[in-house]
């Protein structure tokens, strides 16, 4: 299998939209055979946020049958900035579906225009407040609280629109990676609601590795530096997110994933590092930015991740 086609096969971005009711149930033509699924969600982080909640409240899935509905519990509102790198924040756990083959699967998120998100978070832990969708700005950047809202369209939910299969009596495990930096926008005079609209790496955790490095003081500290690292396919030269394509539609050129780059106190003496989890195994070019637009090298560095082990690319 060609590794690029299938790792773009396997990057998609949700167009989110405003929630409708979803609603039926249906069998995907196993002739009562079941097989179990679990799905995780993780985040590539945004700068200067302190928390990014996302409130989950519905998975909808469509088999071979009509489409069904799962509750993961009652309403999800998850901190994506907990689980950051290689962590996951389960949304299901060897949840219980008809085995078969399955066309998509959309994530319902409490997310509108205008929303309670954000009400009564009065910021002193990480936990999110409410059952609504919101960031909040760091406290040194202005602590302010922005209401999450994915344009309408006319889907509704975050919805996946490839195939994937829940084997007879087996297990399939996969994680949702939402890359933040790609996926939050303020436009002008929409304050204080922030759009969302989520770029997300849907893949199966059996077929990725992790990317780690150490960045130089240098690089990490210079002024009015906010830095990270960008993730490419092989043979695409490091160049800044698109921001006027189809959010719809995946552009080739953009970054595969992307993450910020922290300090870590050790003995008195600080480095700088980033993690980057559930790349799928193949070639891939990484770069260092202070600003998302220029990058160290400019051509970038090779990294090859192979499945379930730990690659290291540095920038010294």
């Amino acid at each position: 299998m060609d590794m690029i086609t299938s790792k773009q096969r396997l990057l998609y971005t949700f167009v989110a939209t405003t929630l409708l009711s979803l609603a039926g149930c249906g069998s995907s033509g196993s002739g009562g055979k079941t097989g179990t699924l679990s799905l995780g969600i993780s985040d590539g982080p945004a700068h200067d946020a302190v928390k990014v909640c996302i409130a989950f409240d519905e998975i909808e899935f469509k088999g071979e049958g009509a489409p069904f509905t799962v509750d993961p519990g009652g309403i999800q509102n998850i901190n994506l900035l907990d689980f950051q790198g290689a962590n996951a924040a389960p949304l299901l756990f060897n949840e219980e579906l008809p085995a078969g083959n399955y066309q998509w699967m959309r994530l319902g998120v409490n997310a509108v225009m205008g929303g309670t998100g954000g009400n009564g978070d009065d910021a002193s832990t990480s936990l999110c407040a409410g059952d609504a969708s919101y960031l909040a700005i760091d406290p040194d950047k202005g602590g302010t609280i922005h209401n999450l809202y994915v344009p309408s369209g006319a889907q509704s939910g975050l919805k996946l629109v490839s195939g994937f299969t829940v084997p007879v009596n087996g297990s399939a495990d996969f994680t949702a990676e939402i890359d933040l930096m790609k996926s939050l926008t303020a436009p002008p005079g929409l304050s204080p609601d922030v759009v969302f609209r989520p770029t997300i790496r849907l893949v199966n955790n059996v077929e990725v590795g992790t990317l780690v490095g150490d960045v130089s003081s240098d690089l990490a500290t210079a002024e009015a530096c906010e830095p990270s690292v960008f993730v490419f396919d092989d043979g695409v030269s490091p160049n800044a997110i698109g921001t006027d394509a189809d959010p719809a539609e995946y552009d080739p050129n953009d970054p595969i994933a992307t993450a910020m780059v922290s300090a870590q106190v050790v003995n008195e003496e600080t480095t700088y590092s980033y993690t980057v989890g559930f790349l799928l195994a193949g070639d891939y070019e990484v770069a260092f930015t202070c600003d998302g637009s220029t990058f160290e090298p400019v051509d970038g560095k090779p990294a090859t991740i192979v499945a379930k082990e730990v690659e290291t690319v540095s920038f010294p």
